[in-house]
């Protein structure tokens, strides 16, 4: 029988042997048939120029167990599956931050739970972690493929389901994702800054819409999927109706920055030996709003997974970080 990290190795592998779907939203990289085309400038809910103050404390209290809980909801005609980890000490009276969190291209939930360690991560910062599955097979995040179930509206409905199970805290509802699932949390900042309060991307690219959360990015300068400096990658071939090359991820986060009303040049630190950080502030919404780690030598993989398609620092993690920054920018 494999072992854990072999299987995750493997399950990472099919990221870049299936990759028809990565994480552009009508940029580079290629995306199951049906294919992308491009469609209308969206709308998002708007944010109140107030954000309405949540109790603290859920009244009655909604109790759960913790632990790790398979569940389903129905959304588009479909019955959508997604994990559930509930964090020790939970007590269902006391909000709770919650963190959504998109596996790659052909991978799963299951995957992504044991690939970043989020669990862990959940126990240890109190927060609720939600990986919910793709559609299709192999499965993938619809980011702008025509026909294809609408994945905003399945996180929509699974938000709503969630509260009414657990004390969940609107203000901290967070968005993350890998490759393909790092186009998805960043459809969700463009789509749901009425939900979503911040997102994290790995090894993932800049959407087209217009994003309106705070963004922590992390990308290896030779990631062979999602290139660093612009192009195409592995060679998977080219969605219809996609036009141009991709810009390279400096430039991307850059946009982002400009999104957000930040300083156009970012500070630049190295926080460790194969580890460049960019920071954009004198954001419009204060702080360190845009955040850009780059790792030097790095391939299409997550900081400090368990697993590796190219390579894998160890200087940094992904999910111990992104939560840092999570917990610095509720909504």
């Amino acid at each position: 029988m494999m072992s854990t990290v072999t299987a995750l190795s493997c399950r990472v592998a099919a990221l870049v042997l299936l990759a028809a779907v990565l994480a552009g939203c009508g940029e580079g990289g290629a995306q199951p048939s049906p294919t992308r085309t491009p469609t209308p400038a969206r709308v998002p809910t708007a944010r109140a120029t107030a954000t309405p103050v949540t109790p603290v404390v859920c009244a009655p209290a909604l109790p759960h167990a913790s632990g790790h809980f398979n569940e389903s909801v129905a959304s588009g005609g479909l019955t959508r599956t997604f994990i559930v980890h509930v964090p020790a000490g939970y007590d269902g009276a006391k909000r709770a931050p919650l963190v959504l969190l998109f596996h790659g291209f052909a991978a799963g939930a299951d995957f992504m739970e044991l690939y970043t360690g989020i669990a862990d991560a959940a126990d240890a910062n109190g927060f609720i972690a939600v990986l919910p599955d793709g559609q299709g097979s192999p499965s993938f995040w619809n980011t702008g493929v025509p026909g294809a179930a609408d994945d905003v509206a399945f996180v929509r409905d699974l938000l709503a389901k969630l509260d009414g199970q657990l004390c969940v805290d609107p203000a901290r509802v967070y968005a993350a994702g890998f490759s393909n699932g790092g186009g998805m949390a960043q459809l969700l900042s463009c789509d749901m800054p009425d939900r979503i309060a911040a997102v994290a991307v790995v090894a993932s690219t800049h959407l087209t819409c217009t994003p309106h959360t705070p963004v922590v990015a992390f990308h290896g300068d030779s990631d062979p999927v999602q290139r660093f400096d612009g192009g195409v990658g592995i060679d998977v071939g080219e969605p219809p109706g996609v036009t141009g090359t991709p810009a390279p991820v400096r430039t991307r986060l850059a946009d982002w920055a400009a999104a957000l009303g930040c300083d156009a040049t970012p500070a630049a630190s190295h926080p460790g030996p194969d580890i460049e950080l960019s920071t954009f502030s004198g954001c419009s919404g204060g702080g360190a709003d845009v955040l850009l780690y780059v790792i030097v030598g790095g391939g299409h993989t997550w900081p400090g997974g368990t697993a590796s398609l190219g390579a894998t620092t160890r200087t940094i993690s992904a999910t111990s970080l992104m939560w840092e920054f999570f917990a610095a920018h509720p909504r």
